[in-house]
């Protein structure tokens, strides 16, 4: 598991680090540095500035704008490792690019899906062929596939969910939390003899016994469309993986939301570390209400409150969860001040304070 990651440079980031737990809670204004804090996690792993899981472009393009001469390190310390992993970056004037500098790392062999916040959405039809067997694809383009591959697979007893109407597979187990979620279930579709399959939902209990009122996508709620992926990807990525996930709660109801947040906790505490990056109250409200209900502990999740200083650079402000909810920031420094304070901001107004 990563423990820390430490980054030197890199666009807003002047020298943060991150203290990490099994479920990595990001939030934050837009453009506080939430995304390039996930971006130094995934340079970390594809190893170059511009690859398969990211593409940002031109060394100077993403090098900190006060750090002209600093090179751009992201420093990683695992827990079964005595010494932290490393990669840097250094300007290559003469080439008009970047030289790399790396120790060696164990997530290529823990394995890290990412997905971004462009996932596959509503489509009529599916690809069914993945180009890498446990590979969803970064916007989940291929998680359905999987589903499709693997529906009769035992989930793993850690994943495993019990429960009298659902077995162990991996289809039965993602359609408990579909049903738990969003009250929705799914049946996939070989179409033989193309290189597609389809996928029809039910969110009404008496039809479910027949394939024929199952409707397609487009005739469902979105929300079910962008949730799917990332039910898939969690149940499906092998134990140790690393998870990022770029805004989960993309067009789900506020219940969805605080549901979802059961389930990544769950996950979390499968052998799987998630970094999440949201702007959902209800997901940070609903891991807040699993701590304060005892349901949930604070020693396995670790919310951190992104902001900019004067100087338009990232600092970070730890979160605790106390009791009855409360909420305090570890870093004296920084304020709550945007931290999902929106609705009690809102209210006053309509109250006249």
């Amino acid at each position: 598991m990563i423990e820390r990651i430490h980054i030197t440079a890199l666009k807003s980031i002047r020298d943060l680090s991150v203290k990490c737990s099994k479920l990595n809670i990001l939030t934050g204004t837009n453009s506080s540095g939430k995304s390039t804090f996930l971006q130094a996690l995934l340079l970390f792993a594809q190893e170059k500035l511009s690859g398969e899981l990211i593409s940002l472009g031109e060394f100077r393009e993403v090098r900190n704008y006060y750090m002209p001469t600093d090179d751009i390190k992201v420093e990683i310390c695992e827990s079964d490792k005595t010494q932290p992993s490393w990669i840097q970056f250094s300007e290559d004037k003469d080439a008009d690019s970047y030289k790399k500098t790396q120790s060696s790392s164990h997530i290529k062999e823990w394995g890290l899906h990412y997905l971004s916040c462009h996932r596959t959405g509503v489509n009529d039809i599916y690809l069914k062929n993945m180009p890498v067997e446990d590979n969803f694809g970064i916007d989940g383009q291929y998680a359905l596939a999987f589903l499709l591959k693997n529906e009769s697979t035992p989930v793993c007893a850690d994943l495993l969910v019990y429960h009298d109407e659902y077995t162990n597979s991996l289809f039965d187990q993602v359609n408990y939390w579909m049903k738990y979620i969003i009250d929705t279930n799914l049946i996939v579709n070989d179409l033989k003899k193309t290189n597609y399959m389809q996928v029809k939902y039910n969110n009404n209990p008496a039809n479910r016994s027949s394939e024929a009122l199952f409707c397609r996508p487009v005739n469902v709620g979105s929300g079910v469309s962008y949730l799917i992926s990332i039910i898939i990807t969690c149940l499906g990525a092998k134990e140790d993986s690393v998870i990022v996930i770029e805004n989960p709660e993309i067009h789900l109801h506020p219940k969805a939301q605080s549901r979802l947040s059961e389930f990544l906790y769950f996950v979390s505490n499968s052998g799987r570390q998630l970094f999440v990056e949201t702007h959902s109250d209800h997901i940070f409200n609903g891991l807040r209400a699993g701590v304060a209900t005892g349901q949930m502990s604070m020693d396995h999740i670790a919310v951190n409150f992104f902001a900019m200083n004067d100087q338009y650079e990232t600092l970070n402000n730890p979160i605790v969860f106390g009791d009855y909810g409360r909420i305090t920031g570890t870093n004296k420094e920084m304020s709550l001040q945007d931290l999902f304070d929106q609705f009690e901001i809102d209210l006053d107004k309509m109250m006249g304070l």
